[in-house]
């Protein structure tokens, strides 16, 4: 295999690892170890095990490796309950109990049929229940509480009581031959209440026989959020977890191989880099090793300095930039606050001239603010910014090292430090996890709707954009629901212009590329085409649908060739005629309503509109042809902007100009003003750009 022909390296990711193949710690056989255990207990009574660790040791991943011992004869059914899906103790208990009953019902109707009945049942019953279940701070008020649910179980009775319908249930776990394992993850990063209630449910519910949970979180954190009124929460934990294993910290060796492995795949595709060998290791052991200490943090580090060294990695001193990353990434307030002291680190000083007195204050004030990074900062001093070092030390180096540093393409020169800065967005953090939060649902359409629903608008480009880079992690089943909701995204996405000449974003580019990219991973033309029919159906507007015909097909300058040549004109036949016989239902939304009715002109040889048409799609169509032109004159920072329509095009639409103006005029009256309209008011009165 030629160099040519290699695989493309797979991304870091920060998720969990899915088998043992995945295993670069070695935890396969403890964690399948620890599964064979627990299926030798005795879950005649329902067992509660805990998987525990800090956040990013890999509970997530441990737990995954357990799976494969499940998945052994006798196979044991596993059910994942995701507590971020509920809010509030009478949603968690009717979801989780008709959550888990669904869940038993498609792994076996015939198997787990009855139970799942039940189960449906006695969520509807026990809906107030779990309000009054205790927490910590049991002893009296603990068994008044029980009373009280005795009492709702005994009289809560429309055809069965909540005690014969859990009686029922009892009697159809007790009979099935192996235990159904409950996984529920991710407990640690849920809110104090929400923490509570997820141990509440697990009370109440814990004794069902052949129900073995398996819960994940971090001790300190789910002690703390149990603790109330004096009692520890380390107590309530015992008193319900039966079982745990703590998942152990990765070996140093292990993790700073893991680090360089991660590092070597960031750095490799950027082609004029150099690694100064004489500075790294200090770097490394002084600033970098130091903030990390799982496998969480060396992919959050590796995924977040990735676009940073891919942009600068030829520009400014590697050693620096990895630092500097990891700074940003793990310490992002000391970050912000050494952008503002670049001319404090970088202003060199003769041995013969004084310390500047206000520098001098800046830097004992970043060291007081900055207490536990104490020994971090003074290692950037060393290491990065030798400048600094003179309000720490007596050392002090002249302007003759600015030529060195220049050379170098250090930071400590504060053209490239000016370089970093700029050019690093501060909070590219907050859109990795916003983007990684969106892939994480990408294949449920209605969850990654709601999801984007809730970013800012100005987000949601540099979010989407994101998303190319999980394209090795794609799957056949994001396919579908991934690309008709991004392509029904389009029009939400605000056009995002910057101060500068080149600031006119293409929101439908950027869905584009993401969508293209999930259907490039089918090879099998026909599978494709038949995806792409299943997306059709679910795109909203016309203007998203032609789109992603043209995209997909055959268009001169836009189709990348995925479907056939004849398949392609078979959409976009279908939809000319669908626009033909059924107008846009949201024309507000056609973010592209010029180009959907061109395409049905080109097909009838007719003009499409008239002054009577629909006044909001004469409207979008109007918006869809504008577009702003940017000029600078030489030697001026200032950027003159100019409307403009694709005025020809418009007409083109019309039987004629006459037309057109008598349709701006109804539409004007009818739906208000609009800037678009006295733009396209100019164009009627003969105004045209000086470059038309």
């Amino acid at each position: 295999m030629s160099e040519t022909d290699q695989p493309p390296e797979k991304p870091p990711m920060d998720a969990p690892i899915r088998s043992s193949a995945d295993d670069k710690l070695g935890r396969a056989p403890v964690a399948q170890h620890f599964a064979e255990s627990i299926r030798e207990l005795d879950a005649g009574e329902g067992m509660v095990v805990g998987v525990v660790g800090p956040w990013g040791h890999g509970k997530s991943s441990f737990i995954n490796l357990m799976r494969e011992q499940f998945e052994r004869e006798p196979k044991l059914t596993v059910i994942d309950f995701n507590p971020w899906m509920f809010s509030g103790s009478n949603q968690l208990v009717n979801f989780f109990l008709t959550e888990i009953g669904a869940e038993l019902d498609v792994k076996s109707r015939s198997k787990f049929g009855q139970a799942a009945d039940w189960l449906a049942k006695y969520a509807g019953i026990l809906k107030p229940v779990s309000q009054v279940v205790p927490i910590p701070g049991a002893g009296i008020a603990g068994e008044a509480a029980s009373a009280i649910i005795a009492g709702i179980a005994d009289t809560t009775d429309a055809n069965l009581s909540a005690k014969k319908v859990r009686e029922k249930i009892t009697q159809e776990l007790a009979a099935l031959t192996e235990p159904v394992v409950v996984v529920v993850d991710d407990i640690d990063r849920l809110t104090t209440p929400e923490v509570r209630e997820i141990f509440k449910l697990v009370r109440l519910t814990a004794s069902f026989p052949n129900i073995i949970y398996l819960l994940a979180f971090d001790r300190v954190r789910v002690e703390k959020a149990l603790t109330e009124d004096g009692v520890p929460g380390r107590a309530y934990l015992e008193k319900i977890v039966q079982l745990s294993f703590d998942v152990p910290q990765a070996p140093e060796m292990l993790l700073r191989s893991q680090v360089f492995d991660e590092l070597n795949r960031v750095i490799a595709p950027v082609a004029a880099v150099e690694l100064d060998e004489d500075r790294w290791a200090d770097a490394y052991f002084e600033i970098i090793d130091p903030l990390l200490s799982n496998m969480r943090d060396v992919t959050r580090y590796a995924i977040s300095s990735k676009s940073t060294i891919k942009n600068l990695g030829d520009e400014v001193d590697l050693v620096d930039l990895l630092a500097m990353e990891a700074v940003r990434v793990f310490r992002p307030d000391l970050m912000q606050r050494l952008a503002t002291l670049r001319s404090e680190v970088t202003n060199t000083r003769s041995s013969s001239s004084r310390k500047d007195v206000d520098a001098q204050k800046a830097i004992d004030a970043l060291l007081a603010d900055f207490p536990e990074d104490t020994t971090l900062i003074k290692a950037l001093f060393n290491r990065l910014f030798p400048v600094a070092l003179q309000y720490v030390e007596n050392n002090s180096y002249g302007s003759d090292w600015l030529g060195v540093w220049r050379t170098a393409h250090r930071m400590a020169h504060i053209d490239y430090l000016n370089l970093y800065f700029d050019r690093v967005a501060p909070d590219a953090l907050v859109a990795f996890r916003s983007t990684e939060g969106a892939f994480a649902v990408l294949g449920d359409a209605e969850a990654l709707k709601s999801y984007l629903s809730e970013q800012e608008p100005r987000d949601l480009e540099p979010i989407l954009e994101g998303l190319t880079g999980y394209e090795s992690k794609f799957t056949a089943e994001m396919i579908v629901p991934g690309s008709r909701t991004l392509l029904n995204f389009i029009d939400k996405i605000p056009l995002n212009e910057n101060g500068g000449m080149f600031g006119l974003s293409r929101p439908d580019l950027t869905v584009g590329r993401v969508v293209l990219r999930m259907l490039r991973k089918v090879e099998d033309e026909a599978v494709r085409e038949a995806l792409v029919a299943e997306i059709l159906a679910g795109i909203e507007t016309y203007s998203s649908r032609l789109d992603f015909i043209y995209s997909v097909g055959h268009r001169e300058g836009s189709g990348l060739k995925l479907v056939s040549k004849s398949f392609s004109q078979q959409l976009q036949d279908e939809l000319v005629e669908h626009l033909a016989e059924s107008p846009p239902a949201e024309p507000e939304r056609e973010w592209d309503a010029w180009r959907i009715y061109d395409a049905l002109r080109e097909s009838t040889g007719e003009s499409p509109l008239t002054a009577e048409s629909d006044p909001v799609i004469i409207r979008s169509i109007l918006r869809s042809t504008r577009s702003t032109a940017r000029s600078q004159s030489m030697g001026s920072r200032r950027v003159k902007r100019e409307d403009r329509l694709a005025w020809d095009l418009v007409v083109g639409l019309f039987p004629s100009e006459d037309a057109v103006r008598e349709a701006v005029n109804s539409v004007r009256q009818k739906l208000g003003e609009d800037e678009v309209f006295e733009l396209a008011e100019k164009y009627l009165d003969g105004w045209r750009p000086e470059q038309f």
